[in-house]
């Protein structure tokens, strides 16, 4: 069993990060099939990112482990989104357009994963909102 880092959360074994890996690669390549466009995994801050679906394998073995989904606005929604939030107008209707996309989109990724054969659920993780972790491929 691995040790606990500084922050106490304990890795996953390495035969279950594999497999948190292989099934996140599928998922990714399945919905790139069905037409979404996955963004650059390594891309941690997103400047760059043109949008799309970002695959998360979180390798901790806690509630928050596991496959995540999220959807990625274009950078000049994100922008202005974090441009009218940080000057606290929270009634501009950029923040609702944008976090009615998000919802659609995680809606909409839920069922294209129950029609490939995925078990997934929407995210109840409070720093996930609108993500959709996947729990399986359907047996």
């Amino acid at each position: 069993m691995a040790e606990e880092n500084e922050w106490g959360l304990r890795p996953l074994g390495p035969s279950e990060v594999n497999r948190l890996r292989g099934l996140a690669a599928a998922v990714a390549a399945d919905l790139a099939r069905s037409g979404l466009v996955i963004s650059g995994q390594q891309n941690q801050y997103r400047e760059t990112s043109a949008g799309g679906l970002r695959v998360e394998v979180d390798e901790f073995d806690d509630a928050a482990g596991g496959i995540w989904l999220h959807w990625e606005v274009h950078p000049s929604l994100r922008k202005a989104t974090s441009e009218a939030l940080r000057g606290q107008r929270f009634d501009d209707p950029v923040i609702a357009s944008a976090g009615s996309i998000h919802e659609r989109m995680a809606s909409t990724i839920l069922c294209m994963l129950g029609a490939l054969g995925y078990v997934a659920e929407p995210s109840d993780d409070d720093y996930r909102p609108f993500a959709i972790k996947v729990l399986s491929a359907s047996t």
